[in-house]
């Protein structure tokens, strides 16, 4: 009896701890809306995994100036999709390891420096990437929102919105972790319970729901084989 007292509890306990582990490393997918109110012909984001604009969350694939050598998107950032059934609504979605340390946004206007600003983190190597990218570089001409910020504590959603008001001199503020009065569809959008969905961005990877998902099942799996085990032992 006491062998299989010992055999249930380590069981448990292992199932418990991969499922734990499973949870821990889940990326997660978070959509980031944002309100071009200023009217700005592209938008861009300038994202990041935490507030100390160390870690970029920006998809390489939305960033026209992207350094692989650095491995880093160059400024302005990922480009956002125009969101066709909100008027004036931009999105994009950006993949997160970890979301405790909370996040920090500055959209643009998709213009580029002049000249690289090495002075400010970038690198010598960068220029021929914005060069490259084709986009427009006048360091007169940029225009930014204030730092837009998701705190670790608030952290907890997959879907944030910068009701953006046009004022490029504000304050720094919080995204939103719910929809605003001004998110609303445009008369020409599909009636609700229509399949299309209001961004047209895509991401694969496993987001955190899922692996909740996953460590239950697995856990449940775990305890059955745990369970039948000591079945066993005790027929024995």
């Amino acid at each position: 009896m006491r062998n299989l007292k010992k055999l249930v509890a380590v069981g448990l306990t292992t199932a418990m701890t991969m499922a734990m582990a499973v949870t821990s490393f889940a990326a997660t997918d978070v959509t980031f809306h944002f309100k071009n109110a200023a009217g700005w012909d592209r938008v861009g984001g300038w994202i990041y995994e935490g507030v100390g604009f160390t870690t970029q969350a920006m998809p390489q694939d939305k960033c026209p100036a992207y350094n692989p050598e650095t491995k880093l998107a160059v400024w302005p950032g990922a480009e956002l999709t125009k969101e066709a059934d909100y008027d004036g609504w931009y999105s994009i979605t950006c993949t997160f390891n970890d979301t405790s340390n909370g996040a920090v946004a500055i959209f643009n206007n998709m213009v580029a420096d002049t000249k690289v600003d090495t002075a400010s983190g970038g690198n010598e190597s960068d220029q021929q990437y914005v060069d490259a990218a084709g986009l427009v570089k006048d360091s007169n001409a940029k225009k930014q929102t204030p730092n837009q910020m998701i705190t670790k504590n608030d952290f907890t959603g997959t879907e944030y919105w910068c009701d953006f008001d046009g004022n490029t001199a504000g304050a720094a503020a919080k995204m939103l972790s719910t929809a605003p009065a001004s998110y609303v569809k445009t008369a020409s959008a599909p009636a609700a319970g229509s399949t299309t969905t209001a961004s047209t961005t895509s991401n694969t990877s496993v987001k955190t729901g899922d692996s909740v998902t996953y460590a239950i099942i697995f856990t449940g799996i775990a305890a059955a084989v745990v369970f039948v085990a000591s079945r066993k032992k005790v027929n024995e």
